[in-house]
């Protein structure tokens, strides 16, 4: 069972659409990326580069991100105010901290999490794909790409989104 869904780009004309094609456990785009999604109801692989499902507040222009149905956390509209927005991963990384012990045993450290302030407006907390924090810096220039998640014996392969520096 499939369905088609089209989305706004952030800051994009009203006729400027993407279309991401939804499945049962993941979301496969245009590329026919057939890479199953962590966590497909905050993300959406292109091909190379990942797209966070946000929204934006037509009535104050706030853009924010996860998509919510509840109000807009600045002005608090509702309803058709709030419009779905795809927003690119580019950012600027703010804050980052190692961890080297999780409470989950099932979890491996040391890994790092970082807070990346996005190009499009929101500052969100994510892994980092390095798993310590020599090579990092605040101010450093960050992008999200698909990075394969750790799964448990025998379980399918599935991809979450991680940030790295990007390419200079």
């Amino acid at each position: 069972m499939q369905a088609t869904v089209a989305t706004a780009r952030c800051g994009a004309t009203s006729t400027e659409h993407v279309t991401a094609v939804r499945r049962i456990g993941g979301i496969v785009n245009e590329a026919s990326d057939k890479r199953e999604l962590s966590h497909p109801d905050l993300y959406v692989g292109r091909g190379d580069t990942v797209e966070l499902l946000g929204m934006r507040c037509s009535a104050c222009g706030h853009v924010a991100f996860p998509r919510q149905r509840y109000g807009c956390e600045k002005c608090g509209a509702t309803g058709a105010a709030l419009v779905d927005v795809d927003l690119a991963t580019d950012g600027t990384l703010s804050s980052f901290a190692t961890v080297y012990m999780h409470q989950a045993k099932n979890i491996a450290a040391p890994f790092v999490i970082g807070e990346v302030e996005l190009d499009a407006g929101p500052t969100v907390r994510a892994t980092m794909v390095e798993a310590n924090d020599a090579a990092l810096a605040v101010g450093v220039r960050v992008a999200g790409r698909l990075h394969p998640a750790p799964a448990a014996d025998g379980a399918a392969a599935k991809f979450e989104l991680r940030f790295a520096k990007a390419a200079s």
